[in-house]
């Protein structure tokens, strides 16, 4: 029976994360919705198995999780501060933020990747449990690498797996390589970490297998060409700077046997550099066969040349063939990023206005972090309060560092959590398992970055990381042929902490069925023709999930403005600064005839949106469309009152224009004045008696 479990907790961890590569990473909340139904039930009922069987007293004399005698602190903090990270996005859920959805969606991410870290240690707490948690592994590089170069070359095609720019600003060559993650930084990022890994396991693999046995280095070695082929054609400037620091510090660490891999790896990575420049000039458009017989070939030879070269300074090798092997190799090393260098170092050297508008986001966080230093203003922050804060009018809803999107959320508090998360699992690394210290740096470095943590995928493999970590056998394991059992206070504690994963696990799936159902309501809404229908289902999505703040706005536009207002205004209760939501109901108040509501909803949507050129133009024309009827029916003073807020209106939207115009370098919103909005002005003008003053403008 303890063997079906386990299988089913490997199977399981397959399931995840082969989910987690199709479904784009888990980038979108909607799509790990039925990942939690499942995973959730699984869990639920793994930890009820484990609860009967602690309390027949059948774990008393084997250890709960792999390294808890030695490192009980690291691995029990790595194990439980997830699930303090989701009861803190739950607080903020109860007690008011800037959005329930992002609280409810960020409660359950942490809660599923506390329930990943929890499976795979307990996997790893067995020998076939370790191989089945090196598998996962490398199932999920193999098939993030497969499906990002196979439509390269006509197989496979999958939509935004390749991006295409002229804008040198983004990509040298015009076409960038994303594949399952649709986002080229990212993907380099990932690539990094698995490359990384592959090359450091290459110093103990040399050293286990003889020189008879040279299938099982061939074996190792295969990744290394599709891995750094993927890392290259990201182009992600962060990505390759990231691999190379944490590549820097892993042979500072590990530099007594890395030669022999360094030997090994140079001819794959040569030959990577070579594929790279061949697909690049082709803008990932090769021929479909040729194209594959040219990897092919090329994989095959780098692989042959990397053994035949530490074959060549083998121990049984003369002293020159030593040198010779050693020369070969670095030579290698060295001519793979001259072969690359050659087609980006524009980019590198000069491009960088991708970079300014970064360092304007984490500026302009500063005035979010200051209203709530402590606790944060909880999930989806930055989303939804960055366009009333920003200081120019770039285009960038995601934070670009995972530090500080933790920091907006959950405040310093939650900032604390997380640098404990990382320390504790970074020691554990450091401790038991130092070669998987490289593809840990890259997850660090590069989320500081960049959007990485956006991606639940991202958090799975460095849990999975962290628990490949404590699954390596420990000094104490290493001497007695045991694991030691853990301590008596740990044990006593295993009954609350399992019915506390069991509560975890069915309420997150009822959640997450809550909003998969809600969610696909509303997909079926937007795919139907008939506004009845589709209204029908629009409504039965927010009784599923009220909080769902884009089926209301979809709602909204289908129903009439009196039953639209309370469905914005009980939206408005769940997220209550969201641009779209205010913009919403200002032009509701302005169907409705109601010039009131109308202007104290176009400032309440101003202040949360202050460069929507489009929306700004929208308001002139509600507000001169109120007053004229207002002077219509004969109220000439209310007319002008209305006008004449109308032309400040302008007024104001002029000169920030103007202001954008002579001081920012990047107008990625395309914040301008507009034709239509100088029509409106004009007549706004008329009606308040401002023609003098408008005249002077």
């Amino acid at each position: 029976m303890k063997e079906c479990v386990r299988w089913m907790m490997g199977a399981a961890l397959f399931a995840v994360m082969a989910v987690a590569v199709w479904r784009s990473g888990l980038y979108f909340s909607a799509d790990m919705y039925p990942v939690w139904i499942g995973f959730g039930l699984f869990c639920a009922g793994a930890g009820g198995w484990g609860l009967y069987r602690f309390c027949q007293g059948q774990a008393a004399e084997r250890p709960l999780l792999p390294g808890m005698a030695e490192a009980s602190p690291l691995a029990g903090w790595v194990l439980c501060s997830p699930f303090l990270m989701m009861l803190l996005y739950a607080v903020h859920g109860a007690i008011g933020s800037v959005s329930v959805l992002g609280d409810g969606n960020q409660a359950l991410r942490w809660g599923l990747y506390g329930s990943i870290a929890v499976v795979a240690w307990v996997q790893g707490s067995a020998q076939r449990g370790r191989q089945v948690l090196a598998a996962v592994w490398h199932m999920t590089g193999g098939l993030l690498a497969i499906t990002a170069l196979l439509p390269v070359y006509g197989w496979f095609p999958l939509p935004y797996a390749i991006v295409y720019s002229a804008d040198p600003e983004v990509s040298a060559t015009g076409a960038r390589l994303a594949g399952m993650l649709q986002y080229p930084n990212t993907f380099g990022a990932v690539m990094a970490m698995f490359l990384l890994e592959r090359l450091f396991a290459l110093g103990p693999l040399l050293q286990r297998q003889p020189a008879s046995a040279p299938g099982r280095v061939l074996l190792g070695s295969l990744p290394l060409l599709p891995y750094a082929a993927a890392l290259l054609l990201s182009e992600s400037r962060g990505a390759w700077l990231a691999a190379s620091a944490a590549c820097a510090a892993g042979l500072l660490v590990e530099r007594r046997r890395m030669l022999a891999p360094l030997v090994l790896a140079a001819a794959p990575l040569a030959g990577a550099a070579l594929l790279y420049r061949q697909l690049a000039a082709a803008k990932l458009a090769a021929e479909p066969w040729p194209g594959l017989l040219a990897l092919a070939g090329l994989w095959a030879g780098s692989l042959l040349a990397g053994r035949w070269l530490v074959r060549l300074r083998g121990e049984a090798a003369g002293a020159w063939r030593r040198r010779l092997g050693t020369a070969a190799g670095g030579a290698l090393l060295a001519a793979a990023p001259a072969v690359v260098f050659g087609t980006v170092w524009e980019r590198i050297v000069h491009k960088f206005g991708t970079m300014s508008a970064r360092q304007a986001m984490v500026q302009d966080a500063w005035a979010l972090v200051k209203d709530a230093p402590w606790m944060g203003q909880g999930g989806d922050t930055w989303r939804l309060s960055y366009r009333a804060v920003q200081s120019s009018p770039y285009v960038g809803s995601q934070m670009h560092s995972g530090f500080v999107d933790v920091l907006l959320n959950t405040g310093l508090t939650g900032l604390v959590l997380l640098a404990s998360i990382l320390a504790a699992a970074g020691l554990l690394i450091l401790k038991r398992c130092r070669r998987l210290l490289p593809s840990y740096m890259v997850f660090l470095l590069h989320g500081a970055v960049d959007i990485d943590w956006s991606y639940g995928m991202m958090w799975m493999l460095f849990f999975l990381l962290a628990a490949q970590a404590a699954a390596e056998p420990s000094p104490v394991g290493k001497k007695t042929g045991v694991l030691a059992s853990p301590p008596e206070r740990i044990r006593r504690l295993v009954p609350v902490l399992l019915s506390f994963w069991i509560v975890i696990a069915v309420g997150s799936s009822s959640l997450a069925y809550r909003g998969y159902i809600g969610h696909a309501e509303h997909m079926q809404a937007l795919r139907s023709r008939d506004n009845q229908a589709a209204a029908a289902r629009l409504a039965s999505s927010l009784r599923w999930n009220p909080a769902d703040y884009s089926a209301a706005l979809d709602l909204a536009g289908l129903v009439p403005p009196k039953a639209a207002e309370p469905i914005l205004r009980r939206s408005l209760a769940y997220t209550p600064h969201h641009p779209g939501l205010l913009w919403a109901l200002a032009d509701n108040a302005s169907r409705r005839g109601d010039a009131g509501e109308a202007i104290y909803w176009i400032g309440a949507a101003l202040r949360q949106d202050k460069y929507n050129a489009g929306e700004r133009t929208r308001s002139l024309e509600c507000l001169l469309q109120l007053a004229r009827a207002e002077y219509t029916a004969g109220h000439g003073a209310e007319a002008r009152r209305i006008a004449r807020f109308g032309f400040g209106l302008y007024h104001d939207y002029a000169r920030a224009a103007e202001d954008t115009r002579l001081r920012v370098i990047r107008n990625d919103r395309e914040f301008a004045l507009t034709i239509e909005a100088r029509e409106w002005g004009r007549q706004l003008a008329a009606l308040s008696g401002g023609k003098a003053r408008w005249a002077a403008e």
